[in-house]
């Protein structure tokens, strides 16, 4: 995505900000100390552009697409009934806002 970070346990959190607007997590927006679930979501926006054609948010400037993390949520398919449930369940377990809810890698990969 652009980006690349090296975390250990003594450092397991990260706070800059750099990279695509579109793919970045609501805590890497709000400015927050962010960790490696924040691939977890760019990874779920990266499902959307290959199934919608284009990322969220992909035409807004810089700044809109900040606010519009913020304030709209998760991004969401636009038609959710053409895909499968199984695809749907997998970006919606990427696309949690709450980093906490947000599964992991090893659980994604279950």
């Amino acid at each position: 995505f652009g980006l690349r970070a090296q975390l250990s346990p003594e450092r397991s959190k990260r706070s800059s900000s750099v990279g695509t607007p579109s793919w970045m997590a609501p805590e890497v927006v709000r400015g927050e100390a962010y960790g490696p679930k924040v691939d977890i979501w760019s990874l779920g926006i990266m499902g959307l552009e290959m199934v919608e054609g284009e990322a969220p948010y992909e035409r807004e400037a810089r700044l809109r697409v900040f606010e519009l993390i913020e304030r709209n949520g998760p991004p969401k398919l636009q038609n959710p009934r053409h895909h499968s449930a199984l695809l749907r369940d997998f970006l919606r377990c990427c696309l949690q806002a709450d980093e906490d809810r947000r599964w992991s890698a090893q659980e994604l990969l279950q």
